[in-house]
């Protein structure tokens, strides 16, 4: 019987093709393929194929020269000799000691070696590595015994405390400038510390995060990178972007401190807390989010626990500061919204203009946001892609933003008359005619308002049809 279906469906399939290769369209007709490529793509651009992302370690002459800048330092050099930088390039001189922090609970050893072996092929030498065991078991223990180094300080913590505890306290035992945590099966790329000692040295971060991306449970195949944006205060609040690796100075974590209330969400918690001033992106990838890793932690947790937790985190660093909003689901993961009450401009002093997205009427992207070099983002976008993390469809703070789609702060409407010469609510019917002067205006008014220290934020549910 299976036999003779295939037989019968290959007879049909024979007869369709026969069938298809005698239509002819009429010239014109609303069904024509000229007319299909008008509806999906105005501009008849065509996207490249996505390409399959590839994790790239650094070449090894690069870790070996890494490797020889810690011997250097540890043999007694100045950092700033060691790494040939003259002293004015270095915002600090004294060499940071990086406390990474694992927290461990009967956990399947040969992920937990894989994640110890990622830390200890760091090419930067000035760490230590704290584990809080609460197991039960010798099997973490048992394991170190195999890896003589005197950087790995073991705490048997006795009873299964939560994170926050846990991690609190191995804060306090921590004998470095700054903390990192690292989940079971996680990795840390070979390049991750000495990217971040480079950072603090130039810098004078008091937090840092990188990039990242998920692998699977050995540790060999990579995915989903998430390239993250520099420090974005209205894409935080929309999203816990920062996630791993983060690395933050222990006084001010100390300060701080992580709250069993917002489990799920503890870091994110703690950064909203923080303050801003001296946040530092390293856009490169240096940790590998393991499913084994994931998997553990949605063990025992409700599905919609962790979004939960980040809602609440929200919604205190709101309430704490005074400021009327509602904060709600998107219906993208991780990606929430904030209604202002009543508007944005009334509840936070900080913003000078709040701009959308332009439209055409095929629903796709013409105008909105403008990068530095005076492109719009998502140009030829569909309105409802939102691409990786979604970011096309999130509210984040922007470089200048599209005066067809923007709404101006009160007391900045003079200077915005004054620069592209029309008031706010006339629409720019003949503007149409000259987009680049639209442009340029648009663009010299958001540069002014942030050098009068506003932020521009950016909400793509703010549209403008053309």
């Amino acid at each position: 019987m299976r036999e003779r279906k295939v037989s019968v469906w290959s007879e049909f399939g024979k007869k369709l093709n026969s069938a298809r290769s005698k239509i002819r369209l009429p010239k014109g007709s609303e069904d024509s393929p000229k007319r299909f490529a008008l509806r999906t793509n105005d501009k008849k651009q065509e996207k490249t194929p996505r390409q399959k992302y590839v994790y790239q370690e650094p070449e090894a002459s690069v870790l070996l020269n890494q490797r020889a800048v810690w011997d250097r330092i540890k043999g007694g050099e100045k950092p700033e000799d060691a790494l040939g930088a003259s002293a004015s390039v270095l915002k600090v001189h004294h060499v940071p000691l990086i406390s990474v922090i694992v927290t461990t609970y009967e956990p399947v050893i040969r992920y937990f070696e894989q994640t110890l072996i990622s830390i200890l092929s760091q090419t930067y030498g000035g760490y230590e590595l704290i584990i809080a065991d609460t197991s039960l078991s010798s099997g973490v223990r048992d394991t170190l015994d195999h890896y003589r180094d005197e950087r790995i300080r073991y705490y048997s913590v006795p009873g299964n405390r939560g994170d926050a505890s846990l991690i609190n306290d191995a804060a306090h035992l921590a004998e470095g400038n700054y903390l990192c945590t690292v989940d079971v099966g996680d990795l840390l790329t070979k390049d991750a510390l000495y990217e971040v000692f480079l950072c603090i040295m130039r810098t004078g971060a008091e937090i840092l995060y990188t990039d990242e991306d998920h692998c699977d449970a050995a540790g060999r195949r990579f995915d989903r990178p998430n390239r993250k944006p520099d420090f974005n205060k209205d894409y935080l609040l929309s999203n816990n972007y920062m996630q791993r690796l983060l690395v933050i100075r222990r006084e001010l974590f100390l300060a701080l401190r992580l709250r069993d209330s917002f489990d799920g969400a503890l870091t994110y918690d703690l950064v909203l807390r923080a303050p801003k001033s001296a946040v530092r992106h390293v856009p490169m990838i240096l940790y590998h989010r393991s499913s084994a890793s994931e998997e553990s932690k949605m063990a025992g947790r409700e599905p919609d626990a962790e979004a939960a937790a980040e809602k609440a985190a929200l919604e205190d660093y709101f309430r704490v500061r005074s400021i009327r909003a509602v904060v709600s689901y998107t219906g993208r993961k991780g990606i929430y919204r904030i209604k202002y009450s009543p508007n944005i401009f009334a509840c936070r002093s900080d913003v000078g203009i709040l701009g959308g997205r332009v439209l055409s009427r095929t629903h796709k992207v013409v105008g909105g946001m403008f990068d530095p070099q005076g492109r719009v983002m998502y140009e030829g976008w569909d309105e409802a892609e939102g691409g990786p993390m979604s970011r096309a469809l999130t509210v984040q703070n922007a470089f200048a933003v599209d005066a067809r789609c923007m709404k101006v702060r009160p007391d900045l409407q003079k200077l915005y008359e004054e620069i592209v010469e029309k008031p706010e609510s006339e629409p720019y019917v003949d503007w149409q005619k000259d987009p680049q002067e639209l442009r340029r205006r648009s663009i010299l008014f958001c540069s002014r308002v942030r050098e009068l220290g506003y932020l521009i934020v950016w909400d793509p549910s703010f549209i403008t049809v053309v």
